[in-house]
């Protein structure tokens, strides 16, 4: 993403510039808004507005009938595409559904019921695009994003018509690929998903657009398989395993990081249409599943039995679904810098509206958050002028001592996140979002002043 590099100004110009509001005052609104949005991501709106006249104009701003959540984003979603069409190698496209809990500010109006239906809140469907290249992946933005409130369904009084036409939540996931487009000819695209997404119309959908998909199976589904019909999740916990792999699993719910031995088996079959429903009457969809599990406890603690449009028929390819597959958690983490980062959340705007149309900017601010903090995890090793601006690096490599050729990447991003407030101690682990971008804003500061070039500046 070429565009990480620039100011915020020139960054929000670049993302916002092309809006068509009705008149051009209110474009440069925008314009203003996503720079005071991204130079302090975690701030509230009067802390980031500065005063109440930059305030109100920003009120106003989320308020216009003109503006909505994919007006805002579409440009992004454009130019991510774009990008993706140009790609040689297979590009992901991790989809996840979150929630947005609003719970704690009742006199928000507009919103849906969350969770056990006392909460309030809004559900978030985000395509994080990704490409692979060894096995590190590189973010290229959003694809696209959708909301949308949960109301209360009389499912008892519906009659089988009414129910067969009314949306569901699992139509996300289809709705999600016709939104993006066929897939060009000659690229390999693939919607990754998780258990949520073991839906046989979404798979059926994705496959008449050209794009493969990548999903991880949450039903006993009934395949054909070379020994004859089987359940597919029964069927591949026979499987012995043919491989092992080792993958970095990341901490949550109070289990810290840790690194884990999967064993890998493969097949391939035919995936059936469901029984009842609208999908009965399709023909049944030929699949190459894989079965990723941790050996220390035969999969009792992590399990993947993944489903594959793509051809698995050897160990390379098997092991290289499961490393895709691993990519998902990126879309998890956006999630969490759009919270935490980006403290949607915590926004105490009094509409549903103004609340979905202030997620539009910050929902390409925490992208730009997100690929801030993957950059400095990887590719360690290398020389950092062959990913950063020579000027901002000589600042880092004067701070460091060192000559500016010798300065590598994951230095540079330690030194960057010190900067913003990172100790660096033993226990610490690598940088979060707010000291990268803390210090990320500052490095800016300090290339454009004389003095830091010299040294003398702490």
């Amino acid at each position: 993403m070429e565009t990480q590099w620039l100011d915020p100004y020139l960054w929000a110009e670049q993302q916002w510039s092309t809006l068509r509001l009705g008149d051009p005052r209110r474009t440069r609104r925008a314009v203003q808004l996503g720079t005071a949005l991204a130079s302090c991501p975690e701030g509230s709106l009067p802390q980031q507005c500065g005063t109440w006249a930059e305030l109100k104009a920003a009120y106003r701003l989320l308020d216009g009938s003109t503006l909505d959540h994919p007006s805002v984003c579409r440009a992004h979603w454009q130019h991510t595409r774009a990008q993706a069409e140009q790609t040689a190698r297979p590009v992901l496209f991790i989809q996840d559904t979150t929630t947005l809990d609003f719970s704690a500010h009742p006199a928000t109006v507009g919103l849906g019921h969350i969770g056990d239906t006392h909460g309030q809140g809004l559900m978030v469907h985000t395509a994080l695009t990704v490409t692979t290249k060894d096995a590190v992946p590189q973010i290229l933005g959003l694809a696209w994003q959708q909301t949308w409130t949960r109301t209360a369904v009389n499912k008892g009084h519906e009659t089988r018509s009414e129910r067969a036409k009314r949306r569901t939540e699992y139509d996300v996931w289809a709705e999600t690929v016709q939104a993006i487009g066929p897939a060009p000819p000659g690229c390999t695209w693939v919607s990754v998903g998780d258990r949520g997404s073991d839906v046989f119309s979404y798979l059926r959908i994705a496959r008449q657009l050209d794009w493969h998909v990548l999903i991880r199976l949450a039903q006993n589904r009934c395949v054909r398989t070379a020994q004859g019909d089987d359940k597919i999740l029964d069927w591949m916990r026979r499987h012995p395993p043919v491989s092992t792999i080792s993958l970095s699993r990341p901490a949550e719910q109070g289990r810290p990081k840790c690194e884990v031995v999967l064993g890998i088996a493969y097949d391939v079959g035919w995936l059936y249409a469901p029984k009842n429903g609208a999908e009965r009457h399709h023909p049944a969809q030929q699949v190459w599943c894989v079965r990723a599990y941790d050996l220390a406890t035969g999969g009792q603690e992590l399990e993947w039995v993944l489903l594959s449009t793509l051809p698995v028929t050897t160990i390379d390819q098997a092991l290289e679904k499961t490393t895709w597959y691993a990519s998902r958690w990126l879309v998890e983490d956006y999630h969490k810098c759009l919270k935490t980062g980006c403290r949607i959340e915590d926004r105490q705007l009094r509409t549903a509206e103004r609340l979905t149309r202030l997620l539009g900017f910050l929902s390409l601010v925490a992208v730009r958050l997100l690929w801030l903090r993957n950059a400095s995890r990887s590719a360690g090793d290398e020389p950092a002028q062959s990913y950063v601006p020579t000027p901002l690096v000589q600042v880092i490599a004067t701070r460091l001592r060192q000559p500016v050729e010798e300065v590598q990447l994951r230095t540079f991003w330690r030194a960057v996140a010190a900067l913003g407030g990172f100790l660096g101690r033993a226990g610490d682990g690598e940088p979060g979002w707010q000291t990268l971008w803390r210090g990320w804003l500052r490095l800016q500061d300090l290339a454009w002043t004389p003095q830091s070039i010299q040294g003398t500046c702490g």
